[in-house]
């Protein structure tokens, strides 16, 4: 990845993060509504921004700090929404996070694996 495409990346992975909390702090009444099970949306959302996240780190290390800086994100967002009207701070919402992440985390791992067996020097190394 070049400067500027690593910038570029940086920049979509923050986008993402700042999209999660918006839509996750909105009060109940302004909230987008999926009709998909909610713990669903709480496990695919957290999976794609691990997986977002997971180039920016450039070894195993790196790697497990995004995680732990994601699930901490989301953690703290469930606590946050207690403060918006018609949410509340929910466990089972977490635990939901928290799967995905690691879902990420395993996917990308195995993603960056394959892609490296290939010969490509650019993926990100685990």
């Amino acid at each position: 990845m070049t400067v500027n495409q690593r910038t570029l990346h940086h920049i979509l992975v923050f986008i993402y993060g700042a999209c999660i909390a918006t839509l996750s702090l909105l009060p109940s009444d302004d909230a987008i509504t999926f009709n998909i099970w909610d713990k669903a949306q709480h496990f695919a959302a957290y999976a794609v921004f691990m997986t977002l996240a997971f180039p920016i780190g450039k070894s195993r290390k790196a790697h497990l700090c995004t995680a732990f800086g994601i699930l901490l994100f989301s953690i703290f967002i469930e606590y946050a929404q207690q403060f918006s009207p018609g949410r509340d701070t929910s466990i089972e919402d977490a635990i939901a996070n928290s799967l995905g992440v690691i879902s990420g985390y395993v996917f990308s791992g195995w993603l960056a694996k394959i892609y490296q067996s290939r010969g490509n020097k650019a993926a990100p190394s685990i």
